[in-house]
């Protein structure tokens, strides 16, 4: 007999997996997000792979771990040592980090340096795929606009261009939110400015579960 898709998604693994995720961390970021967010956390859950993120309190990263934790999955969340002041726990519940890290199974990651790099690299160490949702702090200097979770996307591209990483990426594109970010990549190979097709070097999907 064929298992059902519910039934797939509710199975463990017999191979679990550790999987980075980025997300937004806006208290703003739209409910179509948010939802397609809580539906991954609780798949990685469900099939007893790890989820690992930004431990965030808002936005995507709040609604993965809503997700993964109402399943009782483990997650491990990474942060900049500058949270942390005068050796204060971080996860208390006077703090920044998501409720899901005040207790059950959790794990706090702290990055140190006067940068993010750190952070990024803890991040990816040892995973087995990266799946991108929509979002990300946005920072905008003059004329200068990124999301820092395309740039960490557009970084795992070009390190599997350049043959450094084979690590699959996904971006869950929700309502065609990466959409532009695929024709760039399309334009870029186009151009020549790239050496693999763009399908070689990560997954678009419409949401979680086919993520």
């Amino acid at each position: 007999m064929s298992q059902s898709a519910d039934d797939y998604f509710a199975s463990p693994s017999e191979d679990p997996l550790r999987i980075c995720c980025y997300g937004s961390s806006s208290s703003l970021t739209p409910l179509e997000y948010l939802t397609q967010a809580e539906t991954l956390g609780r798949t990685l859950a469900r099939r007893g792979h790890i989820c690992v993120n930004g431990a965030g309190s808002s936005g995507c990263m709040a609604a993965m771990n809503d997700g993964a934790s109402a399943e009782g999955g483990r997650i491990v969340g990474v942060i900049h040592e500058m949270f942390v002041v005068d050796g204060s726990d971080w996860v208390s519940k006077e703090g920044g980090a998501h409720s899901a890290f005040h207790e059950g199974k959790r794990e706090i990651l702290v990055a140190g340096g006067n940068d993010l790099q750190e952070r990024k690299r803890l991040l990816v160490e040892g995973a087995d795929a990266l799946i991108v949702l929509p979002g990300g702090t946005i920072c905008c200097i003059t004329v200068y606009v990124t999301t820092n979770t395309v740039q960490s996307a557009v970084g795992n591209v070009l390190s599997r261009n350049l043959g450094f990483t084979d690590i699959p990426i996904v971006c869950v594109s929700v309502a065609g939110y990466y959409e532009p970010f695929r024709l760039m990549l399309d334009r870029a190979y186009r151009d020549k400015l790239v050496r693999n097709k763009p399908e070689s070097l990560l997954h678009f999907e419409p949401n979680s579960l086919e993520a």
